[in-house]
């Protein structure tokens, strides 16, 4: 019975083994079935998992407590209050009596006190001002999320782009390789019928052996931009969505550098903030100005008092007392200091107003600088893509060159270079011209929601729905 149970044990711990082994396997081919990721997808799996991002929610969540602790200002104050002692006291008979003798009194007896006291605020300038720093502290860390919200957004679309630039350099460098093998079994079956020269075969192999370093590079470059874009989502990202092949660069709308500026001086989160901060100096200086107001409170006590016998009295004294009243404080001097610390205020004041005149200008300058970076990129786009066009035209004419004997082996690998060379320059150029514009969203004051990535997300291939058989 004992070695019955014993196989069964191992026969359960076996299957388990192999459910466990098959689990992650089973997880990569049903992701593999969804088809390539895209940039939204990427997105929200960082949104759910960036720490500087849940950093900042959690920051906006220690702020909301802001407004109950300045709502408390104006709220009542109640205290308990309770003493209790064993209380000794020498009463003198004679005048100037200093050692004890017969006309002094020392009486023992115990005492204790209880009481409940409230004190409601009518009326504290200071709590005004806060309450008011506290609204503006609640906007600022909701201005503050925003920002990491849009920092995270162009993390991932930079980390995005990476590997795609990447995937496309090595898939140009791989293409080129293969342009050169066909070159340099050309210029060998040539040499070897006697119509080719060994100098086209070394130029073929010399540029062989150049582009395979290139290639140890490129695929350097791509482990380092998946890993850079792992780190972001907390997993592999898997096979990426890249451009769709209808691809066509947008201009921006509007036209004019002038009007995104505008915007950025009047939208940029930066400028909020800095904008929110000068409010916020503003009733710094209304606190401190509270340090020569008046101060009315409602205060009210109620309390109860024993005091036992002693040796000269038999009878324990009992009694309770509660009152109501109004209290005014005014304060008449405190040695300067509150003027003092109004002065500083001020003076913050002012250092924050030039802060967020030049916050203004810094956003100016941003939006104007990714408006005019997007029209570059747009522009190299297009540049690029007729210097592509005609290279392949060049291509061909060098190869029928070539078959004639006019050019030879060198000229064409030039051209095929320049070929391979063009087309990962455009492909940059489409990376930054996606990247520039959801820099100039940034500027304006975007790019906080979905609706940014989406508008990036179009030019994408990507399909997550289920593979046909």
């Amino acid at each position: 019975m004992i070695k019955r149970k014993a196989g069964s044990l191992r026969l359960l711990a076996v299957c388990a083994l192999a459910l466990a082994m098959a689990a992650p396997a089973a997880a990569q081919t049903s992701l593999s079935q969804l088809g390539p990721r895209d940039l939204a997808e990427i997105y929200r799996l960082a949104v759910d998992r960036d720490p500087q991002l849940r950093a900042a929610q959690d920051r906006r969540r220690a702020a909301d407590e802001l407004q109950p602790q300045a709502r408390a200002l104006f709220m009542p104050e109640i205290n308990l209050e309770a003493q209790a002692g064993r209380n000794w006291e020498r009463i003198e008979g004679g005048l100037g009596a200093i050692v004890p003798g017969p006309d002094e009194q020392e009486l023992y007896y115990n005492q204790w006190t209880a009481g409940v006291n409230l004190t409601q605020p009518l009326f504290r300038m200071e709590s005004f001002a806060l309450r008011a720093q506290a609204g503006i502290l609640m906007d600022q860390a909701g201005l503050q999320l925003a920002q990491a919200q849009q920092g995270l957004m162009l993390r991932v679309a930079e980390g995005y782009f990476n590997v795609l630039l990447a995937q496309d350099t090595v898939s140009t460098i791989d293409a080129e390789i293969a342009a050169i093998e066909t070159e340099l079994r050309r210029a060998r079956r040539a040499l070897d019928v006697g119509t080719g020269t060994i100098t086209d075969v070394n130029d073929a192999q010399a540029r062989y052996d150049l582009v395979q370093a290139q290639r140890l590079r490129a695929q350097n470059q791509l482990q380092i931009a998946r890993e850079s874009l792992r780190r972001l989502i907390g997993e592999p990202a898997g096979e990426l969505a890249g451009l769709r092949e209808d691809f066509i660069a947008q201009a921006p709308s509007p036209s004019d550098p002038e009007i995104w500026a505008d915007r950025a001086e009047r939208y940029n989160l930066e400028v909020r903030f800095s904008e929110q901060q000068l409010a916020r100096s503003r009733e710094e200086i209304r606190q401190e100005r509270a340090g020569h107001a008046p101060r009315v409170d409602l205060v009210a006590n109620y309390g109860r008092n024993y005091q036992s016998e002693t040796q000269f009295s038999s009878q324990s004294q009992e009694g309770e007392q509660a009152a109501v009243g109004v209290r005014l404080q005014v304060p008449l001097f405190a040695g300067g200091s509150v003027s003092s610390r109004v002065r500083e205020a001020q003076a913050n004041r002012d250092a924050t107003f030039q802060d967020t005149l030049d916050a203004k200008r810094q956003a100016g300058l941003q939006a104007e600088s990714a408006y005019l970076n997007l029209v570059s990129s747009l522009q190299q786009i297009r540049a690029l893509e007729q210097a592509l066009r005609s290279i392949r035209s060049t291509e061909q004419s060098t190869q029928r060159g070539l078959e004639v004997g006019v050019r030879t082996t060198l000229d064409v690998l030039n051209v095929q270079r320049e070929r391979f060379e063009t087309e990962r320059q455009l492909a940059e150029a489409r990376y930054d011209y996606l990247l520039n514009y959801l820099e100039l969203q940034v500027a304006v004051g975007g790019g906080v929601d979905d609706s940014s990535i989406e508008d990036v997300n179009y030019f994408l291939a990507g399909d997550r729905g289920p593979t046909e058989e």
